[in-house]
């Protein structure tokens, strides 16, 4: 076969000429130049087997190492897929442990919360009840509290100590002595017991304590509470004459129901506004209409004695001569007397 390409080759290059070989060349060396080409066809030939055969080896050598290495990679990974298997089943078992024991206590919990809510609605409706009963006995209280009281009065701005050693004494003349001109207090007052309100004593320069005065009849307490509110408003009469008296910057007091003023010339106590008023008049002051209070026990002339102070011109006439009649009197002659 060799001997064939050999030939194909020879005449080969004899029919088709080197297109480069020289015209000129001889023809022995044309036929050595072909045997050559001839051996080196042959090198070739056995340089491919070689290869082939090398590459097949190669090839047989590398299924084999591929095969070795994947199986040493299958058992690599079944020991390991076998380890993560064994550990994920631990994993796993404890897992079902602890929620096993989750759902232990969850049970325990809600069976608690169901004791609790049982118990918390027993509770509630108890507490209900109990309020409900507070709030009635509260109201019971409240109202005990406000018929105790009903008789009770509550004084204020009373000096501390000036009840001496009796403080009911003390209320009762009080009482009588400057709310006398108001209302009946001839009477025994009926007070069950006073005193002063509790707490310790205050410094000379603060406010007293107040007076707390209980009576055994409630009309009484009723009867000096309307009195005592009839004198306030007969003091509200001085607020003009205070007015007109700060103007001045004259000083003045006004105990109770009464002022006293205390001019450059002396004090002058005054029983009534409307006479403390015409006095200033009188000093040159100018103060405004006092309002009068009308007392339930004035009679009618006397009320419009005070509502409309004014006279007509008849009056006054009458009253000059009468006083005129008065001062001859003390010129008529005692035999006109006798007779």
């Amino acid at each position: 076969m060799s001997g064939d390409r050999t030939n194909k080759s020879r005449y080969g290059l004899r029919n088709y000429p080197d297109p480069e070989m020289k015209e000129d060349t001889p023809a022995n060396e044309v036929e050595l130049t072909a045997e050559q080409h001839g051996d080196r066809s042959i090198s070739m030939d056995m340089i491919r087997e070689a290869m082939k055969d090398a590459m097949t080896s190669f090839h047989t050598e590398i299924k084999k190492d591929l095969e070795n290495f994947r199986s040493e990679i299958c058992e690599e990974m079944k020991k390991q897929t076998g380890e993560l298997a064994t550990e994920m089943s631990q994993k796993l078992h404890d897992t079902n442990i602890r929620v096993s024991a989750v759902e232990e206590r969850l049970q325990q919990v809600e069976d608690s919360m169901a004791e609790s809510e049982r118990w918390d609605i027993g509770v509630k409706n108890t507490l209900v009840q109990l309020l409900q009963s507070q709030r009635a006995l509260q109201d019971k209280v409240s109202d005990l509290e406000g018929r105790a009281r009903r008789n009770n009065i509550r004084l204020y701005g009373v000096p501390e100590g000036s009840e001496g050693t009796s403080m009911v004494a003390f209320i009762d003349n009080l009482f009588k002595s400057e709310l006398g001109g108001d209302a009946p207090m001839d009477r025994n007052l009926g007070i069950e017991r006073a005193h002063r309100a509790l707490g310790p004593k205050p410094p000379a320069s603060a406010p007293p304590r107040s007076i707390i005065v209980r009576f055994l009849s409630f009309s009484i307490k009723e009867t000096i509470l309307h009195a005592a509110w009839k004198k306030t408003k007969r003091r509200k009469e001085y607020i003009p004459i205070k007015r007109a008296l700060k103007e001045k910057g004259i000083r003045f007091q006004t105990p109770l129901t009464k002022m006293r003023v205390f001019y450059t010339s002396g004090s002058v106590l005054y029983d009534s506004a409307i006479q403390a008023a015409e006095d200033l008049r009188k000093r040159g002051m100018d103060v405004d209409r006092v309002p009068v209070t009308v007392r339930s026990n004035l009679t009618a002339e006397e009320t419009l004695a005070q509502l409309l102070p004014w006279e007509t011109q008849t009056t006054r006439r009458a009253g000059f001569q009468e006083s005129i009649r008065e001062k001859l009197k003390v010129f008529r002659r005692e035999g006109n007397e006798t007779e």
